[in-house]
């Protein structure tokens, strides 16, 4: 085992040898090429995955390339990438695709080949090495969920059987199951979870007519066989199978946000899923505002380890769906009592254009998103802006928001990254008179950080641990959590002193994500292996 000794300083402002670009008007670019499609996610030390299709010549059309940007912005995979695949069979328009990362960093992405509808998944290192790749001949909507055991699972709309459809692969890519396992037709995948014991949910739409869809869900085994005797139905209201949704766990319990209509409105909606398929908040869950003049759209939800609320913000419309705003709710995590009033709180009015853009994060359980601000038609420009609110869900920041991505161009395939060390990234496409590019921009703030900027924290400790994880620090640690990979609680204490030890024999092998609590307020998380 290796001693690490950990000095953390934290500047204000950025390194000379960055890439990242201070002008909020250039931003910084991702990839040489022309993209009308992009996906992101950030990786546990910092890192940034940009997944893009890139144009080509007929009769390719499309191909499938990543760039990984280091916590600097400096790109590590070239200046156009690299290449996942230029054999996929593909239109002249790309098709619903995810990407997710596994606890050592890999890159999973599901795809369909819209020129036969064929499906595809490619897990990917750091280094752009594809590392196994999966097809199905008639597949779409396809979704991958890496598990902690190393293996992946693969749910897709199987465009045979019209069902929901699902494999296990081992980590070099083989499949697992002698058969597929399948929900009941039609159906189609929403989104999975992994929770204790090798398991996961599965939250899946079953078919109407058209796009419209009902919400279910069902728990599964480590040999895909279904666990509850009946699906939950978590939602009686019209969704939309071609549509992305939002959920979270909190150890064996997810939460899942929607959107939803009755009739021609348009409401939003969190709903809890027990563990064992009860659903404590009824059917439809907690609606975010009882109130029916606005609609509610594009709800994002997120929960910090240890908290006993779940946070909510969606974008505001009136009837006409004409004029936007953005209200944010917040749900205790047990009883669903909404904590803002029946009716949220808001946070711009309906009618100033201001409206969120990708994912909700949070840090030390403060809500932290994007504002994109102007009307996104062409003859209004769209800038991005980051948005912090307190615990009452007000504006930390006097100027409530500020820049990430001010060119004056409309922006697309916006996403939001996880903060890591004081910085969050956000991903995007526009076009600044060289044809629609990708973008990354970094932001970073006193508020965001959890370290110090006044001086210098020195924590000591043993990573990879086998018996016993020992912590030592200048400053007084207060407090200890750790959750592990499923989001978890494994430890709770109060320490009131500059060492700990924890005995750590009885845990399961594998990643581990610690945060401290110092006595000056300051917070400070790393992530441990258990061998």
């Amino acid at each position: 085992m290796k001693k690490f000794t950990l000095y953390i300083a934290i500047l204000i402002g950025f390194v000379s040898h960055a890439q990242w670009n201070i002008d909020t008007a250039v931003n910084t670019l991702v990839a040489s090429s022309d993209s009308g499609d992009v996906k992101s996610i950030g990786t546990s030390d910092g890192q940034t995955y940009v997944v893009f299709w890139k144009e080509v010549a007929a009769p390719t059309n499309y191909e499938l390339r990543v760039q990984l940007l280091d916590a600097s912005g400096n790109q590590q995979l070239g200046a156009d990438g690299a290449l996942i695949s230029n054999t996929i069979p593909m239109n002249t328009f790309t098709a619903f695709w995810t990407v997710t990362i596994d606890g050592n960093d890999n890159l999973y992405v599901g795809v369909t080949g819209t020129d036969n509808e064929s499906g595809w998944a490619y897990k990917v290192d750091t280094s752009g090495t594809v590392l196994w790749t999966v097809t199905n001949p008639s597949a779409q909507l396809v979704k991958v969920l890496p598990m902690a055991s190393g293996d992946a699972i693969v749910a897709w709309l199987s465009t045979s059987t019209f069902s929901a459809t699902m494999q296990k692969y081992d980590s070099s890519g083989n499949s697992v199951w002698t058969t597929v396992s399948s929900t009941v037709a039609p159906s189609a995948p929403a989104d999975l979870y992994e929770i204790s014991s090798g398991n996961y949910i599965l939250v899946y739409h079953q078919l109407g007519s058209g796009v419209n869809s009902t919400l279910y869900a069902q728990r599964f085994d480590v040999d895909g066989n279904a666990i509850w005797s009946n699906p939950a139905q978590l939602s009686n209201k019209t969704t939309q199978y071609n549509a992305i949704y939002n959920g979270t766990t909190d150890g064996d319990v997810v939460y899942y946000g929607y959107p939803a209509k009755t009739s021609t409105r348009i409401d939003a909606f969190v709903q809890r899923i027990n563990p064992d398929g009860t659903l404590p908040w009824g059917i439809n869950g907690m609606d975010f505002d009882i109130n029916e003049t606005n609609y509610e759209k594009d709800t994002q939800i997120a929960i910090s380890p240890g908290s006993s609320y779940v946070w909510a913000i969606c974008n505001y419309t009136d009837a006409s769906q004409s004029d936007t705003g953005e209200y944010v709710q917040k749900f205790d995590k047990v009883t669903g009592t909404r904590q803002f009033t029946d009716t949220a709180k808001q946070v711009y009015a309906v009618g100033t254009g201001n409206t969120h853009a990708g994912a909700l994060q949070l840090l030390n359980d403060q809500p932290l998103f994007l504002i994109k601000s102007g009307f996104d038609n062409g003859a209004t420009p769209v800038t991005l802006n980051a948005c912090l609110l307190d615990a009452n869900g007000d504006f930390v920041w006097t100027e409530e928001i500020k820049p990430v991505a001010t060119y004056a161009a409309s922006k697309g395939r916006i996403h939001f990254n996880t903060p890591v060390n004081g910085q969050v990234v956000t991903v995007f496409t526009e076009d600044k008179g060289t044809g629609e590019k990708v973008y990354a921009q970094n932001f970073t703030d006193p508020a965001l950080s959890i370290y110090d900027f006044n001086s210098e924290i020195s924590l000591q400790y043993i990573n990879p641990v086998q018996n016993e994880l020992k912590l030592k620090s200048e400053k007084e640690i207060q407090s200890v959590i750790i959750v592990n990979t499923l989001g978890q609680e494994v430890v709770k204490i109060n320490v009131n002193s500059n060492e700990v030890d924890i005995n750590v024999q009885s845990w399961e092998a594998g990643m581990y994500f610690v945060n401290l609590t110092f006595n000056n307020g300051i917070s400070k998380g790393i992530k441990i292996l258990k061998r």
